[in-house]
């Protein structure tokens, strides 16, 4: 025998000893995994692949096992191996090796899997892959994706009710609240008694802005069964305004959100807090503004809080630099239930002293802010203010005002708010003072577009007389602007800049036109769940008061505040 054929001969021996013990492995292995005894079946095939990894049959049939017993990784991996020894067999295993990847959460992969599969596919198998496709995308942050992937796969599949419920979501996550809301009722409508439908269809309605139709959906349904449903139900009571509720629901989170929800936001409003800030600013007329402020307070009941507080302001201008030493103590408290037919209201009282050189004025303020109903919010206010200027400080200038806003939030992209007040100087000057706001959300995430218009009329008054106070005959404003908002937990960051133009008729008649233009940036930095920190800086008037301009009133702001819990 020559020896170069020695060794091929033992070779072929080998293999043809071992053919009979891989085959009745390999049936021992199927045995196992057909009556889905798993802890049996799956170490025999981990023990034929590696004796036989080059059998591609075998790794698709272990890929396969392994997906049944909910093992998505390990058949993920097995798919791809079998691919790169076979890859002429690409057709066979890319649709598999799709799912595998998306259940094993290895959503991008995933989503290039599926994106390559549905051209050229029809009816049920096309919307089977615009339903993982949609998933995917989901999975991987792109909820606009998976808005128009599940919704073409619907078109194909109009009774598939888990596609439906995925398309719900889908519109829920990227914005379109009415969409997924519309999406729901029409699925609860069908099928009354699915308690995780009518859930689902509740947390949609809190997330669209509805938190009491959602906790009267949440409360029909047996309590929460695990916490992620605690966890919704703990954020609609929140957003009701009834944090001491929501706070026992989230006691054991188990999960980043939960958790975050319960220490860095709800806990904050049931414990005693401290704040101090700066504020700072600057306008044309060369008046400077400072204020320091410490306050603090606690909760002495569910709904109710006390806040006390100190505040040092200086003013110069050429007119001249009070300062004065302001004390405030207020009280805030609810009335009321998520399900009252009048809703839920937080009356407030203040009461505030200033003690300027040789003048101690009193300042009381009467607020109500209420929630008639989802959707609806309206403030009332009855105060007594100072003009904070040198020479209205001078003339010792108060004004009385009552005030009323409301704010409308309809499920949708748009909102809009409203509100008018009477002013009422301490020389009898009178005004009438309304507003008007149309804000719609756009298709980028955090941005908004809205419009905005202010009116002042003065109705009585000496028009001979002036006080150190900003008195014109008639105003009228608009600006359209744009919003960006977004979180970066624990950062967070808003956004505003816009355009106008005003038309004022001072008290001799004389008509100027201006640009109020603006641009605003608010930054918050959550330090800890015990700490936070705020900046806001800004501007308006002719050039955005970015500079100094030849014509035309600007003013410039800056604040600084730190919010402690204990």
């Amino acid at each position: 025998m020559s020896p170069r054929l020695a060794p091929l001969l033992l070779a072929l021996a080998a293999a043809l000893a071992a053919a009979p013990v891989a085959a009745a492995g390999r049936a021992e292995a199927r045995a196992a995994a057909e009556q889905r005894d798993w802890a049996q079946a799956l170490p025999l095939y981990t023990q034929l692949v590696a004796a036989h990894g080059d059998d591609v049959d075998l790794l698709i049939e272990a890929a396969r096992v392994h997906g049944f017993a909910d093992r998505n990784a390990e058949a993920a991996a097995l798919y791809r191996r079998a691919l790169a020894q076979a890859p002429q067999r690409r057709a066979d295993i890319v649709p598999s090796l799709a799912w595998q990847s998306l259940w094993s959460g290895r959503a991008a992969e995933a989503e290039a899997l599926f994106a390559e599969l549905v051209p050229g596919t029809a009816g049920a198998t096309r919307a089977a892959l615009l339903d993982g496709l949609g998933q995917a995308r989901q999975a991987g942050g792109d909820a606009a994706g998976a808005v128009a992937a599940f919704t073409e796969a619907q078109a194909l599949a109009p009774d598939d009710v888990r596609l439906q419920r995925r398309l719900a979501t889908a519109r829920l996550w990227s914005g379109d609240e009415a969409g997924a809301v519309r999406e729901l009722e029409t699925l609860a409508r069908r099928f009354p008694a699915d308690r995780d439908l009518a859930w689902a269809l509740a947390n949609a309605r809190n997330f669209a802005g509805a938190p009491r139709a959602a906790l009267a959906g949440f409360l029909a349904q047996p309590a929460p069964v695990h916490p992620g449903e605690r966890a919704d139900l703990a954020r609609a009571w929140w957003w009701a305004g009834y944090e001491e509720r929501a706070w026992p629901l989230l006691a054991e989170p188990t999960d980043a959100e939960s958790a975050w929800l319960r220490d860095w936001r709800i806990g904050r409003e049931l414990r005693p807090f401290g704040y101090a800030g700066f504020e700072a600013s600057e306008d044309k007329d060369e008046l400077d503004t400072r204020a320091w402020t410490v306050g603090g307070g606690w909760h002495p009941a569910p709904g109710a809080t006390v806040d006390l507080q100190t505040r040092r302001l200086t003013l110069d201008d050429a007119n001249g630099d009070p300062a004065a030493n302001q004390v405030a103590a207020s009280l805030r408290w609810r009335v009321g239930e998520p399900g009252s037919p009048a809703g839920t209201w937080w009356p407030s009282i203040a009461l505030r002293a200033a003690n300027f050189d040789g003048w101690h004025p009193v300042l009381p303020t009467l607020r109500l802010t209420g929630v008639p109903a989802d959707h609806w919010r309206v403030d009332a206010q009855a105060a007594r203010e100072l003009v904070e200027a040198p020479r209205a400080v001078a003339n010792r200038v108060t004004v009385d005002s009552l005030a009323l806003g409301v704010d409308f939030r309809p499920t949708g992209p748009w909102s809009y708010a409203g509100s008018g007040a009477v002013q009422r100087f301490d020389d009898g000057t009178t005004r009438l003072r309304l507003r008007g706001r149309a804000e719609r959300t756009l298709p980028l995430r955090g941005l908004s577009a809205g419009v905005e218009a202010n009116l002042i009329e003065r109705s009585a008054g000496d028009d001979d007389v002036d006080r150190g106070y900003w008195n014109p005959d008639r105003y009228r404003e608009l600006r359209a602007y744009l919003a960006w908002s977004r979180e970066w937990r624990p950062v967070d960051l808003e956004l505003r800049a816009g355009l106008g133009m005003a038309h004022e008729t001072d008290t001799a008649g004389n008509r100027s036109t201006a640009h109020p233009n603006f641009w605003e940036l608010a930054l918050g930095w959550d330090l800890s769940p015990s700490a936070r920190l705020r900046l806001a800086m800004g501007g308006s008037g002719q050039r955005m008061a970015t500079g100094d301009s030849a014509g035309g009133y600007w003013r410039r702001y800056l604040t600084l505040g730190l919010n402690v819990w204990r």
